[in-house]
């Protein structure tokens, strides 16, 4: 954190990617040592979901960045 309390940009885009990550891994680590006739639902779910999740993060930090280039 800041002086101020805030999260800078830097730190949104780490989150956000570091959350895309974790959430896209699972599937990834089936494709390559499961079973090739495996259907993994749940697991596309999750990493479609862990992506929409880092790029609300990640928009979130912009429009924090844009308001307090503004406001400034």
């Amino acid at each position: 954190m800041t002086d101020d309390g805030r999260w800078p940009l830097s730190r949104f885009l780490l989150v956000g990617v570091t959350i895309a990550i974790a959430a896209c891994l699972p599937l990834q680590l089936y494709i390559i040592f499961g079973p090739s006739d495996g259907n993994p639902i749940g697991l596309g779910l999750l990493a479609a979901m862990g992506i929409l999740l880092a790029l609300i993060v990640f928009v979130t930090g912009l429009i924090k960045r844009l308001i307090r280039y503004f406001m400034e």
